[in-house]
C-alpha cells in the first residue's frame, strides 16, 4: 500500500484536499470517485508526511477530549472522527481528521495516520495510541494524553506569561530608541552641526550616523522587519531552538530554568508512558530524546540499553549523574514500593512548581536590568543633546559680554 495526496471537486463543487492509502494511483482515483469526489491530482507520497503548519497545543487537547469521551459513550472511533471533522475550523487538522476518517474505513489503525505527521504529533502520542489499539483501552490512552498535553501547555503558558513583561520593555525601548535615532537625532543634528561647533566626539559621531542613516530609512527598517519575521520562523524549527539553548546555556538562571522544566517534562511523558504499560526501555527512550538539554538527549540510548542489561533504573541515572540527587532517590523508592508512574508524576508535579520559582526569580532580575539599560541608553542620549546646547549658551553668552568689556 502506498500513501496518496489529493485534491478534489465534491458534490457541491467545492475543492477538497486530504490523503488515503491504495496500491496505485489509479485505485486512489477510483476510490475517491466511489466516495463522490472528482479527483483533480493524486500524488504519490512517503510513508511520512512533513507538512507545514502546526497545529495549537489547545486544538490537540481538545481532540484527545472529545475521542475520550466519545469512546467512553460507546460511539464508534470514526463517527467520533467525524464529529470533530465537523466542528473544527483549523485547515490543518481538518485535512488530518479527514486522513484519520478515510484511513479508518480502509480498515488501517489510527496509529499508522499518526505515524504519517511526524512534525505534528510527538513520538509519545504514536506509542500511547500503539498501546490503546492493542489493548483495547483507547478511551483511557486519549485521556493520559489530554493530561499529559494539558500539564505541557500549562507550563508553557507559565513560561511565556512570566516573559511577556520584560518582552514589552524590550520592544518599548527598542521602539523608542528607533524614533529618536530616525526622527529626532538627525532634526537637531543638523541644527548643531551647521553652526559649526567644537562638539564631543560622541555628539558629533551621534549626530553624523542618525542623518546619514535617516537617508536610508525604510531600506533599513524593511531589513528589520525582515530579519525579525525570519527569526521567528526559525525560532519555531527544532534544530534552530536546540542551537539557541547550547548559546544561553552558560547564563546560570537560564540554564537552571531549562534543565527543571526538561526534567517537568520528561517525568510527565515518562509517568504517563509507563501509566499505559509501555515497555520501561521504550518509556525511558522516548521520554529523554524529546528533551532541550542535550545531556539529556544522549542518554536517550544509553540508560535503556544499561536496563536491558539488567541494571535498575535508579542505579543507571544515578551512575551518571546528570539528574538530581532527588529525582535519584525518588525513582529508587518508586522502584521498591512499586509505584515508578506515581513518583514520577510527584517528580513532575515538584519541578512545575521550581520552574514558578526560578521564573519569578528570572523576572524580578530582568526588570531592574531592563531598566538599567533603558536609563543609560536615555541618559547617554540626553547628554549628547544637552552638552552642544551648554557650548552654543555659552559662546552666546561670551559674545555678548566681549564688546562690554
Amino acid at each position: 500500500m502506498a500513501n496518496f495526496t489529493y485534491k478534489a471537486i465534491d458534490q457541491d463543487k467545492k475543492i477538497v484536499e486530504g490523503s488515503l492509502s491504495a496500491k496505485t494511483r489509479q485505485e486512489a482515483a477510483h476510490l475517491l470517485s466511489q466516495k463522490g469526489l472528482s479527483p483533480l491530482t493524486v500524488r504519490t507520497v512517503t510513508d511520512r508526511t512533513h507538512v507545514h503548519g502546526s497545529i495549537p497545543q489547545i486544538d490537540k487537547i481538545t481532540f484527545c477530549r472529545y475521542l475520550s469521551v466519545m469512546l467512553e459513550t460507546g460511539l464508534s472511533l470514526s463517527e467520533g472522527i467525524h464529529v470533530l471533522n465537523e466542528e473544527t475550523n483549523h485547515p490543518l487538522m481538518k485535512r488530518i481528521l479527514g486522513d484519520m476518517s478515510y484511513s479508518l474505513e480502509q480498515g488501517q489503525q489510527l496509529s499508522s495516520v499518526f505515524d504519517r505527521y511526524p512534525d505534528v504529533f510527538e513520538p509519545y502520542f504514536l506509542t500511547l495510541t500503539r498501546v490503546g489499539e492493542l489493548s483495547g483501552k483507547l478511551s483511557e490512552v486519549f485521556h493520559h494524553l489530554e493530561m499529559e498535553l494539558r500539564s505541557e501547555y500549562s507550563l508553557n503558558s507559565k513560561v511565556k506569561g512570566a516573559l511577556l513583561y520584560p518582552l514589552i520593555v524590550f520592544i518599548a525601548m527598542l521602539a523608542i530608541g528607533t524614533l529618536m535615532f530616525f526622527f529626532v537625532l538627525p532634526q537637531i543634528g543638523r541644527v548643531f552641526l551647521s553652526l559649526k561647533l567644537p562638539l564631543p566626539f560622541m555628539t558629533k559621531f551621534l549626530f553624523t550616523a542618525s542623518i546619514t542613516l535617516a537617508k536610508y530609512m525604510i531600506p533599513i527598517l524593511l531589513v528589520a522587519l525582515g530579519g525579525t519575521v525570519a527569526s521567528i520562523v526559525a525560532v519555531r524549527k527544532k534544530k534552530v531552538r536546540l542551537m539557541l539553548v547550547r548559546l544561553i546555556r552558560p547564563i546560570p538562571l537560564v540554564r537552571n530554568l531549562i534543565k527543571k522544566i526538561d526534567l517537568a517534562r520528561m517525568n510527565r511523558v515518562f509517568s504517563t508512558l509507563l501509566r499505559a504499560a509501555v515497555p520501561i526501555t521504550e518509556a525511558l527512550e522516548i521520554s529523554l530524546s524529546s528533551l532541550a538539554w542535550y545531556e539529556y538527549r544522549e542518554l536517550a540510548t544509553v540508560l535503556p540499553d544499561e536496563i536491558r542489561k539488567g541494571r535498575s533504573l535508579s542505579s543507571a541515572v544515578k551512575q551518571h549523574r546528570a539528574f538530581p540527587p532527588l529525582m535519584v532517590q525518588m525513582i529508587a523508592a518508586g522502584e521498591k514500593s512499586a509505584t515508578l508512574d506515581t513518583t514520577l508524576s510527584d517528580l513532575a508535579t515538584f519541578y512545575e512548581e521550581e520552574v514558578e520559582e526560578e521564573l519569578k526569580n528570572l523576572t524580578q532580575i530582568l526588570e531592574p536590568v531592563l531598566m538599567l539599560l533603558v536609563g543609560i541608553a536615555v541618559g547617554a542620549m540626553i547628554l549628547s543633546i544637552i552638552a552642544p546646547i551648554y557650548s552654543v549658551v555659552g559662546s552666546f553668552q561670551q559674545a555678548a559680554g566681549g564688546p562690554g568689556r
